[in-house]
């Protein structure tokens, strides 16, 4: 057992000094004026984790070359680890933004490294720590459909005859392809028209005596983003109130932004992302409409199962990842035939493991345990809360 060192990103969206999570969990000076915004666990190059020996520190991938033992045998012979751990600070909202399938991603990264880094997909998992807000996915059609047509400036901008087919059909796919046609129409107006748009739509929206919580969407991004057309993401996608434990996964090409909150995050090992809207960043629209899945349906929220006392697994239909979230009830940290990095997010206990001394662990700390190593945990806090990230091993046939 061995404990991390990891990484601060530092990104506007983020919350400053020490009301960021992140920058609570660092463990180290906080600069107030600084937003802190991801903490990174895991190898990858933008971030990566180093192991703590003594007063020296040992890239996390340079342990694992060294220490092979230390990973499961479907981890060894150069694989690593296949996931990537985050904590999430969200103090504004996030890009608009899906993630490609590993075969868009190696095509995208063959030819563009600057702004695709990474040859792999990016499914993700958003495990809420605090009330966590979301867009994600495509609401219900019919729910679309209402609220485009109560924007007067859309309907001329779409057509109603467009309006009236994406309504009237029943087919899915049919459904689907109107609704690509509507979306596209909207994120592709030529960039002198947006402002006209979207000016006349704020207009609308102020002048009306009830608004509704689509409403209060849109015009809460505006104050971040007036000139993107990103805003009217809540005319299309699911508004999603996380509660701490909820949980949302998110597959290829579905589209999302974080809005505030806390979270932790657990995903494929990738930094991919094609954005198209609120944000300053690089955006490439056309990608992201033509990829997108354009799949219709209610809030995504995912169930973790509860495994024993305290311990609860989220297990999403990917072969990178799951996590474990640890509780007060928990007394035994079962081993695992895979390498796994533990964070506490709240309180204290003490971990003695089965090879190994007793240790205090509190909020903040980051252990790497090897591969069938377990542990027992004593003087747990109250408030003690820790989350477990490991790639499961191949199912036997």
């Amino acid at each position: 057992m061995k404990r991390l060192d990891c990484k601060a990103l530092h990104y506007q969206w983020g919350r400053k000094g020490a009301e960021s999570t992140v920058a609570q969990l660092r463990k180290d000076t906080i600069e107030e004026d600084e937003f802190y915004a991801e903490l990174w666990m895991g190898t990858h190059t933008r971030g990566p984790s180093q192991v703590k020996e003594g007063e020296a520190r040992i890239p996390l991938a340079d342990y694992f070359r060294d220490h092979p033992d230390v990973l499961g045998q479907h981890e060894r012979d150069g694989v690593g680890l296949q996931f990537l751990l985050k904590v999430l600070s969200v103090g504004k909202c996030l890009s608009l933004q899906l993630h490609p399938t590993r075969e868009q991603a190696r095509e995208l990264h063959a030819a563009d490294q600057t702004n695709y880094p990474d040859a792999n997909h990016k499914p993700e998992l958003t495990i809420a720590l605090t009330n966590f807000e979301i867009l994600c996915g495509f609401q219900m059609p019919d729910k679309i459909l209402s609220n485009l047509r109560s924007h007067e400036a859309l309907v001329e901008l779409i057509g109603e005859k467009v309006l009236s087919s994406f309504g009237a059909t029943t087919d899915e796919e049919e459904k689907k392809g109107a609704l690509k046609n509507i979306f596209t129409q909207i994120w592709t107006i030529p960039p002198e028209e947006i402002g006209t748009l979207l000016t006349k739509l704020l207009s609308d929206i102020f002048l009306k005596e009830q608004r509704s919580q689509t409403d209060e969407l849109i015009m809460g991004l505006s104050e971040h983003f007036p000139e993107d057309i990103g805003i009217l993401a809540p005319l299309f996608l699911n508004y999603v109130k996380l509660e701490p434990g909820q949980a949302t996964f998110l597959g290829p090409n579905e589209p999302h932004s974080y809005l505030s909150g806390d979270c932790i995050e657990c995903m494929a090992q990738s930094d991919n992302t094609v954005r198209a809207g609120l944000t300053p960043k690089f955006k490439n629209v056309p990608l992201f409409c033509e990829n997108l899945t354009y799949r219709m349906g209610g809030p995504p929220i995912f169930e973790p199962q509860h495994l024993a006392g305290g311990v609860f697994e989220y297990s999403p239909e990917v072969q990178e990842f799951a996590v474990h979230k640890l509780n007060k009830e928990v007394s035994v940290v079962q081993p695992i035939a895979a390498a796994s990095i533990l964070i506490v997010v709240n309180g204290s206990a003490t971990i003695l493991p089965s090879e190994g001394n007793e240790e205090k662990i509190e909020k903040g700390d980051v252990l790497l345990l090897p591969q069938q190593l377990g542990a027992k945990l004593n003087e747990k806090s109250d408030d003690f809360l820790a989350f477990r990230a490991y790639t499961p091993p191949p199912k036997e046939k």
